[in-house]
């Protein structure tokens, strides 16, 4: 059995429970997941077996596991819990799923370029572990909502006399190759910069282009009357027996996806779905990264989306995206495959 964690958002392979954080899992096996057995205590009778579950009660049972993480992929998505694109907490994106090592060291830079509707702040460069790694915080603000960063194309940091200050390492998204970036707090982004000189050689930063998500005509709708649970309380929505969509990414050579909508949570003044990402083919291997995206609309309004790097050996990591949004009577699921480019050609200095 082949099982997934919400929290710590992870594939474990035959256990009921994480051995990480003891967080029930989600049989992948199957294309649905099933909740963690519960032993009856010895007093109480077994009942008989009957029918296997329905697919409301075996949403019921997902909503165990997934709604324990969600909260916690909130914080690593980068603004899932708010609109994606808001000017107070910008969309980011777990290109990877190892969490950012703690500071140890910092340079505060605030340099700034706008090009176009886009404009990128280099936050701050900070020393990560024991080894001279650093790592590189920065926020982009102005992208359409919904739309993600997965990584920076020509990507360079110099010193003072035009050396590489560092030489993060590029892997292939799709059609094009970049430095990936992580989930940094407050909607920013990591960049992994890997051994650097002293914080202080730092001069200049280049970065001729961001590669983002993409999302394309594929969706699925659930019905979500009013009125919804309010508080705590969250109401299980299956999406029915056609909530899956068949998306198309070009690495290469065009790879076929299967992007399922397996549950949706409505309720509390928010909403939630998760997206279970597999080949078309049984027999299809994915080779390197490829991103996946989603989107969560209500009419032709995009309340916030998320994009995720699948890729390696099946079963692929569930794809969740939420936000806040008020009461509406149907939910739109934007799915997409692949990523594209936003030129840049920005170079980040003092003084601007």
């Amino acid at each position: 059995m082949t099982s997934w964690c919400p929290r710590c958002d992870a594939v474990r392979d035959g256990r009921e429970t994480c051995p990480s954080c003891g967080t029930p899992l989600a049989d992948l096996s199957g294309g649905r997941r099933r909740p963690a057995e519960v032993v009856a205590p010895p007093a109480e009778p077994v009942p008989p077996a009957g029918p296997g579950p329905s697919r409301a009660r075996a949403a019921l049972a997902l909503a165990v596991v997934v709604l324990a993480g969600l909260a916690f992929l909130a914080g690593r998505a980068g603004g899932l819990d708010q609109p994606a694109g808001s000017s107070d907490n910008p969309a980011g994106v777990t290109a990877s799923s190892t969490p950012a090592k703690a500071a140890v060291g910092r340079r505060d830079l605030g340099w700034s370029a706008r090009r176009g509707g886009a404009t990128v702040t280099a936050v701050a460069v900070e020393r990560v572990g024991d080894e001279d790694a650093s790592q590189l915080d920065l926020r982009v603000d102005g992208l359409p909502r919904g739309q993600e960063v997965l990584g920076l194309g020509g990507l360079a940091l110099r010193d003072a006399q035009g050396g590489l200050f560092a030489s993060p390492d590029e892997i292939r998204m799709g059609l094009v190759s970049a430095v990936p970036v992580g989930a940094g707090p407050d909607g920013t982004y990591l960049v992994a910069l890997g051994p650097t000189p002293e914080l202080d050689a730092l001069r200049r930063i280049d970065v001729a282009e961001l590669v983002v998500g993409k999302t394309s005509g594929a969706s699925v709708t659930i019905d979500t009357p009013r009125p919804w649970p309010s508080g705590a309380k969250r109401r299980v929505i299956d999406p029915g027996p056609r909530a899956t969509a068949r998306v198309t990414v070009r690495n290469g050579i065009p790879v076929r996806l299967d992007l399922e909508v397996t549950a949706a949570f409505v309720g509390g003044g928010r909403a939630d779905v998760v997206v279970l990402v597999k080949p078309a083919s049984p027999d299809q291997d994915l080779r390197g990264p490829l991103p996946v995206s989603a989107q969560l609309r209500a009419g032709g309004r995009v309340l916030c989306g998320r994009t995720k790097l699948i890729g390696g050996v099946a079963p692929f990591p569930a794809l969740a995206v939420g936000c806040a949004t008020g009461q509406v009577d149907k939910l739109t699921v934007t799915l997409g495959g692949g990523g594209s480019t936003v030129e840049l050609g920005a170079k980040l200095e003092a003084g601007n």
